[in-house]
């Protein structure tokens, strides 16, 4: 896979997953000790060869592989949350929902097999990079994944336009370890899904537009529910 922009390229260096690098010639970025593959090409051959759209670098890494749900489930009694994603289909919107989840120290993310975006170059650019450090699973059940979860003892929240709990309130009720529910850029959490969840979390609005988008939403409650 070639991936693009500074950050993920850089992150793919300090994490040893870049196998190669190629930077445009009079691109503003540096690298000290190369200890790969590194390749200087001028503008119009890179541009041809990559597109503009890259902030004058690619790398080339290994295809992602995903975690399977059992090794996550092995570590549950060391993690404090986890995060599940209710078929996110941009790849923009999934990479930034990863790029808050490592903001807040989320490392795992649970997402459904079918109808949500694949890890793809868009993702890992959204991503800022921190796609890296962070594991992904798929499964063909999202719902039976979070009564796993239970079974080990998390509390399951959602994030929820109708919720009947202010998220600004949650700091002495929600208990942990959590698990996080974020729901598709349209249809929002499927009712099998949400209906798994002890709380149902609303984000109170200051404005006549009454949600936030996949990402935003699971920043704004990532921060409330984690950064202490």
């Amino acid at each position: 896979m070639i991936i693009s922009g500074r950050n993920p390229v850089i992150e793919a260096k300090k994490s040893g997953k870049a196998k190669k690098i190629i930077v445009r010639q009079g691109a503003s970025i540096h690298f000290d000790n190369i200890n790969i593959p590194f390749e200087v090409l001028g503008r119009r051959a890179f541009e041809e060869k990559y597109g503009t759209e890259t902030q004058g670098v690619v790398c080339v890494i290994d295809d992602f592989e995903y975690t399977e749900l059992k090794d996550i489930l092995k570590k549950s009694s060391r993690v404090e949350g986890v995060v599940f994603l209710d078929k996110i289909q941009d790849p923009h919107n999934f990479g930034a929902v990863i790029r808050a989840c490592h903001c807040f120290g989320i490392r795992y993310i649970i997402v459904p097999r079918h109808d949500q975006a694949k890890v793809s170059p868009a993702v890992y650019k959204a991503s800022a990079g921190s796609l890296f450090y962070t594991e992904i699973c798929e499964v063909v059940n999202l719902g039976q994944a979070i009564d796993e979860f239970k079974s080990k003892g998390f509390a399951i929240a959602a994030a929820d336009i109708y919720g009947d709990i202010n998220l600004k309130s949650t700091s002495s009720i929600v208990k942990y370890p959590l698990g996080v529910i974020i729901g598709s850029e349209g249809r929002g959490i499927r009712e099998s899904i949400l209906e798994r969840a002890d709380y149902k979390l609303k984000i109170s609005m200051a404005s006549d537009i009454d949600s936030l988008n996949a990402s935003m939403s699971c920043a704004v409650i990532l921060y409330q529910l984690f950064s202490r």
